[in-house]
C-alpha cells in the first residue's frame, strides 16, 4: 500500500535551491552537465518537494517570457530529471556522469475543467500563460518524481 506524501508547510519549511535548466526546442545533451565547462543557461529558484510542473512552468515563463511563442497557446513545456549516476560513477577523479529520467509535460491552454490550481498555487501562478488551464500533467510534483535535493530540473 502507498504512503501519501507528506504535506509541507511552506511557511515553516525552508525551501531548497534548484537549477531549472531550459532550452527551446529540445533538450540539453546529458554530456553538458558532465563537462568541467560551464553548465547551459539555467535560473536559480528555491523552491519545495511538493512544487508541481505548474509553479516550475510559471517561474521559467515570467523570468524568461521570450521563451514563448505569441500565442502561447497549445506550447508544450517538457521537464526532465538529471540526476547523478550512483552505480556507474567511473574512475575515481573523473568528472560525474548523469542520468535522465522523464517528468513529465504540460499543455498552455489545452485543459478542461477540474485542473485550475489550488488555493496554495493560485498565488504563486496569478497571471501569466500558465495561470489558465493546462493539458498534461499541472499537477505532479518533484516529490512525485523521487526527486532528490541536489538533482537538476
Amino acid at each position: 500500500m502507498a504512503v501519501a506524501p507528506a504535506k509541507v508547510d511552506r511557511q515553516q519549511t525552508t525551501p531548497f535551491y534548484l537549477k531549472l535548466f531550459y532550452r527551446s526546442g529540445g533538450f540539453h545533451r546529458i554530456d553538458e552537465f558532465s563537462s568541467s565547462s560551464e553548465l547551459p543557461p539555467h535560473l536559480q529558484i528555491y523552491t519545495w518537494q511538493t512544487c508541481t510542473l505548474r509553479e516550475l512552468s510559471h517561474l521559467l515563463t515570467s523570468a524568461l517570457p521570450s521563451l514563448l511563442p505569441e500565442p502561447a497557446i497549445g506550447t508544450r513545456l517538457a521537464f526532465r530529471l538529471i540526476y547523478p549516476d550512483t552505480r556507474n560513477a567511473g574512475p575515481g577523479t573523473g568528472a560525474a556522469r548523469f542520468m535522465t529520467k522523464e517528468l513529465g509535460s504540460i499543455v498552455i491552454g489545452d485543459g478542461g475543467p477540474g485542473i485550475l490550481p489550488d488555493e496554495e498555487e493560485a498565488g504563486i501562478v496569478a497571471g501569466g500563460p500558465v495561470a489558465g488551464p493546462l493539458g498534461g500533467e499541472p499537477d505532479k510534483t518533484l516529490q512525485d518524481a523521487r526527486f532528490v535535493i541536489g538533482d537538476y530540473v
